[in-house]
């Protein structure tokens, strides 16, 4: 990089004056910030890719199709301008569709090592992103932050990696007391909590994945059934999530919910949790189970 230097004459018997001299000023690559180091390796007019997540000291990309030829090139930048608080990076090579809800992840750049720790409120959890790929669902951040504050937590994952690491990190964090974790599927462990002597004391039910959760709702339908509605039984406050693409996500969201429970008036409080890629929003909605669905008789 070319600059220009003004040089004062300091000499004290005339007026002062100044001189134009030319000099060459060079810029290392620990100058530049991460972005205008892709902007300018990368071909142009292609889309730096400056977003990730961070899972303790792992940085997840998420790239396109265009950025595939470049992978290496831009992990190693993304690693560079992170460090110390980066050591890994990788990106998403497989969709999710296995019951685990795993991912393949491959290391671009740094330590290979995929397991980490992640600091949340103040707790701490350990988590292997090679074995569980939302560290936000099954290894417990949810039911952990829930144990602090109430007197039990059922908390369940089909995942057996996943239910390994939400005990240990129960103990981790002094709470396995008030913790019981349960390896099932989603309709079974409703239908299991609900039928048996629990079911009263059960206030909130937490659906956190937000890809499918809205599908199990339908486990609802019924679960008092056998109980007579004279009785004065608390309906437990669902909270669900998913992800919309409409228009309306809000509207959207509401009415698959109303549509997996076979209900027309669902009274629902909708929250707008992030929006996780353009145009693609993370939902909360949070309802009472509606008395028609809880005592729903069964389907001949």
């Amino acid at each position: 990089m070319d600059g220009v230097v003004l040089k004062e004459d300091t000499g004290q018997s005339m007026p002062a004056t100044f001189e134009l001299v030319r000099c060459k000023l060079t810029l290392f690559y620990n100058y530049w910030q991460m972005n205008e180091i892709l902007e300018a390796l990368l071909p142009e007019g292609m889309i730096v890719p400056s977003a990730f997540e961070m899972v303790g000291h792992i940085a997840h990309l998420n790239l396109r199709d265009e950025h595939l030829p470049y992978k290496k090139l831009i992990a190693k930048v993304v690693l560079d301008k992170n460090k110390p608080k980066i050591q890994t990076v990788v990106n998403k090579i497989d969709a999710i569709h296995n019951d685990y809800r795993t991912m393949q992840l491959e290391v671009l750049a740094g330590n290979h090592s995929l397991v980490t720790t992640v600091i949340e409120n103040g707790l701490h959890f350990h988590v292997d992103l090679a074995t569980v790929s939302d560290v936000f669902s099954g290894v417990g951040p949810l039911a952990i932050s829930a144990a602090k504050k109430v007197k039990r937590v059922y908390a369940n994952d089909l995942n057996p990696y996943a239910v390994k690491y939400l005990e240990s990190n129960s103990v981790l964090n002094r709470l396995e007391r008030k913790i019981k974790v349960f390896n099932m599927d989603g309709r079974r462990f409703i239908n299991s909590m609900f039928t048996s002597d629990k079911a009263e004391s059960i206030t909130q039910v937490v659906m956190n994945l937000p890809n499918d959760a809205a599908e199990y709702l339908d486990a609802f339908m019924g679960i008092f059934r056998k109980k007579s509605q004279n009785q004065q039984l608390k309906l437990p406050m669902i909270h669900v999530y998913g992800f919309s693409k409409a228009q309306d996500p809000e509207f959207d969201f509401h009415e698959r919910i109303r549509i997996a429970l076979s209900e027309v008036a669902v009274d629902v409080e909708m929250h707008k949790v992030r929006l996780v890629a353009p145009g693609k929003w993370m939902l909360r909605a949070s309802f009472i189970l509606p008395k028609s669905v809880a005592f729903a008789k069964a389907v001949s």
